[in-house]
């Protein structure tokens, strides 16, 4: 992407203490305490990046959810990695749920013993209903434009088992609701702690640093069939960190955009999830999931083209 388009799209680095409400990213408003304030309370920080905090974060929220992982999932792990091609079948296990929550116990363990920020402020404000519709109702489309475009090309074909509305009226309201609560548990510590501390180097380069460590943080689960069942594990780490990269750059957005919401992040990832689970698995959409489902290439070239758009629109600057 060249500098100019970049910039257009409001993706230029900032200063380094400048903050979402210096640059007129959103008509949100993170709060009505300076923004210096309102990032501290976040975990960040208003002038620097305090690399220990970054290491030490990163280091708890591997070694809790990997430890978990491992010693639960050790032998197919092992197994997987000897075939080097991932199970045909993934079963999310109690471990793989529990391991998802790591993040969040590495976030609370930084703010209150390590970076002690405390967790007054942690959740951010509300977000506006707009926002929170917008992270709802993005990620649907973006898996339903998916869908379309794979039956269209009769790439694979869906089959989503029960009439299409009603379906959607389900996972909207039933769905996204749980798995909210469940991406909770990484938000929290991804951007709830992670990306603030980031942000000084400017939104897109701190949200690149982010999606380059949550994707590798799958590994496990990825190995043993998370996503890609059935694939080589080399294709799969490739097609997946992909896909994280660009994931983090439109949870940044709405992480920003929003004032510092992480109702509006675990929203967002929570439906992209709920969509994505039942609407582009193995037993719904058939063709090779590193191609047609959510995390796969087609997906990552419709993300590509979300953020681009998400950043134009959640970055209109105010008129004056």
């Amino acid at each position: 992407m060249s500098a100019e388009l970049a910039t257009s799209a409001g993706f230029g680095n900032r200063p380094r203490n400048q903050h979402a409400n210096d640059q007129g990213l959103t008509t949100e408003k993170a709060s009505t305490q300076p923004s210096g304030q309102v990032r501290e309370g976040l975990g960040g920080d208003a002038g620097k990046v305090v690399w220990r905090h970054v290491i030490c974060f990163v280091l708890l929220a591997y070694g809790i959810a990997w430890a978990i992982w491992v010693a639960q999932l050790g032998s197919a792990i092992r197994n997987a990695l000897g075939d080097g091609r991932t199970p045909d079948n993934f079963s999310a296990t109690p471990a793989v749920m529990l391991g998802m929550y790591a993040p969040a116990l590495a976030a609370v363990v930084m703010r209150a013993v390590i970076s002690k920020e405390g967790l007054r402020r942690a959740l951010g404000p509300l977000p506006s209903l707009r926002m929170a519709l917008a992270a709802v109702f993005i990620p649907m489309a973006l898996i339903l434009i998916l869908v379309a475009i794979v039956t269209a090309t009769n790439i694979g074909d869906a089959t989503p088992g029960k009439p299409v509305g009603t379906l959607l009226a389900i996972l909207t309201f039933v769905g996204v609701p749980i798995s909210s609560g469940l991406a909770f548990g990484e938000e929290f510590g991804w951007r709830g702690y992670l990306l603030p501390k980031l942000l000084p180097l400017g939104e897109v380069k701190a949200a690149v640093i982010v999606g380059l460590i949550w994707g590798p943080w799958h590994l496990p689960v990825l190995i043993i069939g998370l996503n890609y069942p059935g694939q080589s594990i080399i294709a799969v780490l490739a097609v997946f960190f992909l896909s994280t990269t660009l994931l983090s750059l439109l949870h940044t957005r709405f992480y920003v955009a929003s004032g510092y919401s992480l109702i509006a992040v675990s929203l967002l990832h929570g439906s992209l999830n709920t969509f994505s689970d039942r609407l582009t698995d193995q037993n719904h959409l058939s063709g090779d999931p590193l191609i047609v489902s959510a995390g796969g290439l087609i997906a990552s070239a419709l993300l590509a083209v979300g953020i681009f758009i998400t950043y134009r629109v959640l970055a209109r600057p105010k008129s004056s």
